[in-house]
């Protein structure tokens, strides 16, 4: 009996595809099956909103574990397609637009998005969001007036926002910076809007406030640091969150490493906060760039702004001299933060 042509023709077209088209596909079909419980879920009636919201959010966590594991093409063109099955000007569009920022490869990609939901999505809960890494992005580059008026119009548009008290942590060191003694003001009101367990902002904003006079008083405040500048965003792979043990650079203008004395049972320990950026590519080339230099960077943070940190000491004076090593050696702003034990 022979065998049917075109049967034969499919089996050597099966063996002789590469093993590596085999994989895209089968990430594809994935794609399209995750868009397609996406545009389901979007066409539900009105009252399985809470269903739909927690599909939607589902998806994008997907996405960004994808990016994460360094499969950013693929991770990226899941959250494109769930923003065009999303209806122009819907809250499913406003949150398809951040999540595509927030893993976006560049700056530039980013800004755009999250300016489309700042001038077109200004009634979404995202639009406080958007601001604050705008204000983010803008500080990271250098421009730091440009950042000031993101948080102006963050707190004037958008004051019931869960962005503001970061927003005002920012603005305020930022007006200190530049000598400006209102900062101190917008840093007392911020410290108004924290919110029940946002631990490491209230730590920040103690920190920074200890800089700033008592109500009344005449001498001026004194300078705070601000978010360092990152480096040119990079396409890389984001490093896991909480990297291993940290070792600690040496307070001399050398990045050297010690191990730190372990804390007592139950204490916090603290770290060095070198910046805050809005897009995993960002954070991957700083740390990789700290770490080329002996630090012992890494990530913090599974969602933007991703904060990056060097070092785990069990005491404030031993991160204290870390900092002043750091600042003397690399002549770059950073400020410490209390991080739980890791």
């Amino acid at each position: 009996m022979h065998e049917v042509p075109h049967l034969v023709a499919k089996h050597v077209v099966r063996r002789a595809m590469p093993r590596a088209m085999t994989r895209v596909m089968t990430r594809t079909r994935g794609i399209i099956a995750a868009c397609a419980l996406f545009a389901a879920a979007t066409a539900a009636p009105a009252g399985a909103q809470a269903t739909r919201a927690d599909s939607a959010q589902a998806m994008f966590r997907r996405a960004q574990r994808m990016v994460n594991d360094g499969q950013g093409t693929e991770g990226r063109a899941l959250v494109d397609s769930m923003l065009n099955a999303a209806e122009p000007r819907s809250p499913e569009e406003a949150e398809a637009l951040f999540w595509r920022a927030t893993l976006a490869e560049s700056w530039e990609g980013a800004q755009r998005d999250y300016l489309r939901i700042m001038l077109e999505h200004d009634r979404s809960p995202r639009a406080g969001d958007a601001m604050l890494r705008l204000a983010q992005g803008e500080a990271a580059r250098g421009d730091r007036d440009a950042a000031v008026r993101y948080l102006e119009r963050l707190a004037r548009e958008s004051p019931e926002s869960g962005a503001r008290a970061e927003g005002a942590l920012w603005q305020g060191r930022l007006l200190i910076e530049r000598g400006d003694r209102s900062g101190c003001a917008v840093l007392r009101d911020g410290r108004a809007l924290v919110r029940a367990g946002q631990v490491e902002i209230e730590n920040q904003y103690e920190y920074v406030l200890r800089g700033c006079p008592e109500p009344g008083a005449e001498p001026p405040p004194v300078i705070a640091p601000a978010p360092a500048s990152a480096p040119a965003p990079v396409a890389v792979r984001t490093p896991a969150r909480d990297s291993a043990p940290a070792r600690v650079p040496a307070a001399s203008s050398a990045p050297a490493t010690a191990t730190a004395a372990p804390a007592p049972g139950g204490a916090p320990m603290w770290s060095v906060q070198v910046a805050a950026v809005s897009t995993t590519a960002e954070a991957a080339a700083l740390v990789k760039r700290l770490r080329d230099r002996g630090y012992d960077a890494r990530v913090d943070g599974s969602a933007a702004p991703y904060r990056i940190r060097f070092g785990r000491f069990p005491t404030r004076a031993a991160a204290s001299a870390a900092l002043d090593g750091y600042k003397t050696k690399e002549k770059a702003a950073a400020f410490l933060v209390e991080v739980p034990r890791g």
